[in-house]
């Protein structure tokens, strides 16, 4: 018995160096320390950059382009052969393409601005999961105590009985039982809450932290608990939502391109050039400028197809942002109604936990006069000490719910 009961002690030892941390993290803090340490996140902010130097690029390609030229000619006459070079400058600048270099330029800044709204994406995906495995972690932690709760009065129990020498061998092998059984339960539950601390650390990339506990989730009401409410918030606190009108509005910005290539496109050409070893005795300085004027004539076909093409993409993307907004207002549906269920659900526990433990008070008042069973006691502990272990899932399952509707309703949890 000493040696199960320093088995306990070790296992709730096995928290102190936890509530002794030098810091204890808030669900608050998890998220933020792993919304910056997103590897997404990161790689996504990586990628943002190209984004940018796109941009670049296409205001490039509207600027003058200038060109340092050297032509070197060899020729082959009837009897002749004619060597020609010449050194110079050239440049050329488009004038004019339609709407072409605004729409372009509108494009990568949309572009750009949806690039950020994959940051946050990947940032959500790992708050909604430090989320689930921080309330699973207080939920083993919780369970655990309750196991211990559960013991030290067993233990307890069998003291007073053993007191009043009241306490027969077949009693002392059943309370030996009792206790053993808690003892495998209650290192199995700190067993579960150390890997549900090691998997919130995993998630938002905590390294060299030898003491790591959480704080207890105070207590609180969602923001919106009303479908009216709940899900116009929604829509505007979805960034993969934010992103798919942004491509919409891409898409819209693809088929003005692709109508651009059908207007006529006037360009600027000059050049300033060197010639020398000429046989026409054109050697010297030579100048030109002059306009370039293309007007699409046989290749309409090419171009009409690409601008179906951009239709057909816009019709599509716009598709699939509707869908997405049905999808996340069905979501907000279900979260709203399993929030309900679990607050009915966990009531319901509760009330049958108070009716429980009143049965077991008295079974156990009964056991140590001598009017009731051990099995009758037995019967009522597990009854009771089962639904106590069901309110704790059942409360961690509310508050998870409670939070997810936070979550998705843009509310900081």
């Amino acid at each position: 018995m000493k040696k199960r009961i320093a088995l306990i002690c070790l296992a709730l030892l096995c928290l102190v160096p936890k509530l002794m941390a030098q810091k204890i993290w808030t669900l608050k803090d998890c998220i933020a320390y792993g919304r910056k340490r997103s590897f997404r996140a990161e790689e996504n902010t990586i990628l943002n950059a190209t984004y940018t130097a796109d941009k670049k690029n296409i205001e490039a390609l509207y600027l003058p382009q200038f060109n340092a030229v050297l032509n070197p000619s060899y020729t082959k006459t009837p009897g002749n052969y004619i060597l020609q070079s010449g050194l110079g400058l050239e440049v050329n600048a488009i004038l004019y393409s339609g709407s072409r270099k605004k729409n372009e330029l509108q494009k990568a800044d949309m572009i750009v601005a949806q690039s950020e709204y994959n940051i946050a994406s990947a940032q959500n995906d790992i708050e909604l999961q430090v989320l689930y495995a921080y309330t699973d972690a207080l939920s083993k932690k919780e369970q655990f105590l309750v196991g211990v709760g559960f013991y030290q009065e067993a233990l307890k129990l069998r003291q007073k009985l053993s007191e009043k020498k009241t306490l027969p061998v077949a009693a002392q092998i059943f309370f030996d039982a009792i206790l053993e059984q808690d003892q495998h339960g209650i290192e199995s539950l700190n067993l579960q809450y150390e890997l549900a601390l090691v998997k919130i650390k995993q998630l938002i990339n905590l390294e060299n932290s030898s003491f790591f506990d959480i704080e207890e989730i105070p207590p609180f009401t969602p923001a919106f608990t009303e479908l009216t409410e709940a899900f116009p918030k929604a829509i505007l606190a979805d960034p993969a939502i934010s992103s798919n009108q942004i491509q919409v509005s891409i898409a819209t910005k693809n088929i003005a391109i692709a109508k651009s290539f059908l207007s006529p496109a006037i360009s600027f050409q000059g050049s300033s050039f060197y010639a020398f070893n000429d046989p026409n005795n054109l050697s010297g300085v030579q100048h030109y400028l002059g306009l370039r004027v293309a007007i699409p004539i046989l290749n309409v076909k090419g171009q009409n197809a690409n601008i179906e093409r951009a239709v057909i993409d816009f019709n599509y993307q716009k598709t699939q942002l509707e869908n997405q907004k049905k999808t996340l207002f069905n979501t907000m549906v279900f979260i709203l109604k399993e929030l309900k269920n679990k607050e009915t659900v966990y009531q319901n526990i509760l009330i049958a936990l108070d009716k429980t433990t009143l049965l077991l008070n008295e079974t156990t008042k009964d056991l140590e006069a001598g009017d009731s069973t051990y099995e009758a006691y037995l019967i009522s502990r597990n009854w009771n000490r089962q639904n106590a272990l069901q309110a704790v899932v059942l409360k961690y399952e509310t508050i998870t719910q409670a939070k997810l509707l936070d979550f998705y309703t843009g509310t900081t949890l």
